[in-house]
């Protein structure tokens, strides 16, 4: 063995051991596939690298910012999320293929790339959808299947989605002559493969319940990561994996998910998202004190509550966590974005 590979290959499997405490949450789900209504075409067939879409106001994805939306790579399911014509992103994988492309007249297959938007600011739901893929090498001549990439600004979260999908044993032959398996993952602060660190987040089989699926994450220090080789690969047959119509990949930040009772109730603060004041309905006397806390927990401000509302014109825009802390510490979070 080429001893470069060696030390990338020992690099790998070390990170593995240490990837224990990612900030990032899996929840993995069956929900009806459901093809886009109205889709912006990107691409049909082919693409120039990098290709952009620009939002008209950035978004929070888990926990970052996020104005612009790029396809890394039209020959494999690439999708960049970051700041616009920026170095630096998060690469979602949806699935590890290549894809194959229309070669002649007469070949009726051939993929597509499109999105939809719908919602306000601040509870926006954004679609990108591959639709047609079909691999390079296929077992079956016209076998394709639907991927969607779901970006939910509600609450940060990134989802794979996938539609109709090959029988497992086909898929999984195709990957096989492309020297492919298949491998769901993002890389956190993504720059280029070559990086001197890249942390890879691959879903696959939880060390503690090894029944269920979780996010597993991986380091790799000065050593070239590709798809084929230095993946985390996902097992197909999985039972929490069957990839069937309407699996769904949820990926979220752990921090808003372990934050005890926050509301979500439309009498507590108004307006949300908010601009200048958030004001209170109904509120509850014993509510005196309040502290802002940031998508991290930390504190931004507190204070008391004083004629019925609280000034934020000096916090930057963002998802917040407003706490709510009453005499008997029975507190209530309850969740705003600032604009």
């Amino acid at each position: 063995m080429n001893y470069k590979i060696l030390i990338y290959f020992s690099c790998f499997i070390l990170s593995i051991l240490q990837g224990q405490g990612q900030n990032y949450n899996l929840e993995v789900s069956n929900q009806p596939y459901v093809e886009l209504e109205n889709p912006v075409i990107l691409c049909k067939d082919s693409i120039g690298l990098r290709h952009y879409f620009t939002l008209a106001e950035s978004m929070q994805v888990l926990g970052e910012e996020v104005d612009s939306f790029y396809i890394f790579n039209w020959a494999n399911l690439h999708l960049a999320l970051g700041k616009k014509k920026s170095t630096e992103a998060d690469l979602f994988v949806p699935i590890n293929t290549a894809l194959r492309k229309i070669i002649s007249t007469s070949d009726s297959i051939g993929f597509s790339i499109s999105y939809e938007i719908k919602g306000e600011i601040g509870n926006r739901l954004i679609k990108v959808q591959w639709k047609d893929v079909k691999p390079k090498k296929t077992y079956k001549p016209n076998e394709v299947f639907n991927v969607q990439m779901i970006i939910d600004e509600s609450d940060h979260s990134v989802s794979y989605h996938f539609g109709p999908m090959p029988e497992y044993f086909n898929t999984f032959f195709s990957l096989f002559l492309q020297s492919r398996i298949l491998a769901l993952y993002f890389i956190d602060n993504f720059k280029s493969f070559d990086a001197p660190r890249n942390e890879i987040y691959a879903i696959g089989q939880s060390i503690q319940d090894m029944s269920k699926l979780a996010l597993t994450k991986n380091i790799i220090i000065n050593g070239q990561f590709n798809d084929e080789s230095y993946s985390a690969y996902l097992s197909y047959d999985h039972p929490n994996a069957t990839l069937n119509s309407g699996q769904k990949f949820k990926i979220t930040l752990l921090q808003t998910q372990t934050i005890d009772q926050i509301s979500d109730k439309n009498n507590v603060i108004y307006p949300n998202p908010a601009l200048d004041n958030l004001y209170f309905r109904n509120l509850n006397r014993e509510f005196v004190e309040y502290e802002i806390m940031d998508r991290l927990g930390s504190i931004i401000k507190k204070g008391n509550i004083d004629n019925n509302f609280i000034d934020i014109k000096e916090l930057s825009s963002g998802l917040y966590f407003l706490k709510l802390k009453p005499e008997n510490e029975l507190f209530e979070i309850s969740r705003f974005i600032k604009l």
